[in-house]
């Protein structure tokens, strides 16, 4: 079924972010930027998930 406005867009972001993980699963293009562990590669960069295990 289908929501109405304003309640699908809300529904929509929710899925795009914590389903689909449209936020964490991209590339950066070599011409825009670089990935910050190329910056500093000698930090050892730890996951949001590492990260958040020590806490369960």
């Amino acid at each position: 079924t289908e929501s109405a406005p304003p309640l699908n867009v809300i529904l929509a972001i929710g899925h795009s972010v914590f389903v689909k993980g449209d936020h964490t699963n991209f590339e950066i293009e070599p011409s825009f930027g670089v990935e910050a562990s190329e910056l500093k590669p000698d930090v050892e960069y730890s996951t949001v998930d590492e990260y958040l295990t020590q806490f369960v």
